[in-house]
């Protein structure tokens, strides 16, 4: 195409004068477009125990969903009649999706990949290729969980009238990529970390076996002297000194879709490090000592407690409990140094003996 330009310029006191200048125009040339229309037609696999509540599209390339030859044999880009994310949508919910109830796990279904790809191979065959890539996601405490996904690339021949193995194959793909994830959920939905519902703790109170160098906490079983073995401090000018502390160990399982915390909380003393002098053996400071363990104890079952009411988020809970354990476990080495700075290690006899009354009330609790 050729344009003309016409500038004015004016000079004084002479004749105007009108200059034609021509330019070239560059020629940008229509790139046609090929619509692909989804037929809305019952798919021959079903959603069971699941269904699709969203599809999102995570391509960089909007509509185009490849490039394919028309009638013609002129190369077209490959479209969808809206965004892939909005027609996989529709097209479901009208030809897949179970009726939605909370029984029901929702699944976000991803589409990473959507390509067709085509080569003209003579005046009237063509050689393509459609590549799908799909994964199934679901909501986890508010976050996207990767649940599993796939990628298939069905390759087919068609001639250059048969525009409708384009939509045939895409719903094939589609249909395969959903049957073989409802072949998964069947197989582990009631055991996979990411479709648990809700943690239950379960407590393992199988009491422990006492070692040569533990004494496990047990209500009917007191300390004695004989169980301070250690040699006693030079730099203390205490009468005896006792070490205990708490733990706990964890073990998970998941069954009908609730991750079963077993729990088993211990409460011990170690006698290598528990030392007693040998004129300073006599009951009242056996009792104090004890208070010692006992305080331990009341922590430890408070630490229970406190776990046993938490709801714990199904992604996160070790770190969680590991959190409860770190706050009471802190909380135990404030208690005994508060027992031990208002009884001034036992020697205020009236401080010792609120102290037992307050201890024993806790431990009947």
């Amino acid at each position: 195409m050729i344009r003309a330009v016409v500038v004015s310029v004016l000079k004084p006191r002479k004749t105007r004068v009108v200059l034609v200048l021509f330019a070239l125009l560059p020629f940008f040339g229509f790139t046609q477009t090929k619509t692909i229309l989804l037929k809305s037609e019952r798919l021959k696999t079903a959603a069971k125990g699941f269904f699709i509540v969203e599809v999102m599209d995570t391509r960089k390339v909007g509509n185009n969903v490849g490039k394919v030859f028309n009638q013609r044999g002129e190369r077209n880009i490959a479209v969808l009649e809206n965004v892939p994310a909005r027609v996989f949508q529709s097209f479901l919910d009208r030809n897949f999706n179970a009726n939605r109830t909370d029984s029901l796990t929702a699944i976000t279904l991803v589409i990473k990949e959507l390509k067709f790809s085509e080569r003209l191979v003579s005046a009237t065959r063509i050689d393509g290729e459609l590549t799908l890539s799909l994964s199934f996601e679901t909501y986890q405490n508010g976050q996207l969980a990767l649940l599993t996904g796939g990628s298939s690339t069905n390759v087919y021949t068609r001639s250059v009238q048969q525009d409708e193995v384009l939509e045939q194959m895409l719903r094939q793909s589609l249909e395969n990529q959903l049957k073989e994830f409802g072949r998964w959920y069947a197989q582990n939905n009631a055991t996979f970390d990411k479709l648990a519902r809700r943690v239950q703790v379960i407590f393992d109170e199988t009491p422990k076996i006492d070692a040569d160098t533990i004494v496990y906490y047990l209500p009917n079983r007191p300390l004695t002297w004989a169980d301070f073995k250690g040699r006693p401090s030079i730099l203390s000018r205490w009468a005896a000194q006792v070490f205990t502390s708490f733990g706990f160990e964890a073990r998970s399982s998941i069954k009908n879709r609730v991750v079963e915390l077993r729990v088993r909380v211990s409460v011990w003393l170690d006698k290598t490090i528990s030392w007693s002098r040998p004129d300073s053996k006599n009951d009242y400071v056996l009792a104090h000592e004890q208070l010692h363990f006992d305080i331990t104890q009341i922590i430890a079952q408070r630490f229970k407690k406190k776990i046993q009411n938490m709801l714990f988020s199904t992604d996160d809970y070790s770190s969680e409990i590991q959190y409860q354990y770190l706050e009471f476990y802190r909380d135990l080495a404030a208690l005994q140094q508060q027992y031990d700075a208002e009884t001034n290690h036992g020697l205020d006899q009236m401080a010792q003996a609120r102290w037992s009354e307050k201890v024993k009330k806790e431990l009947l609790k």
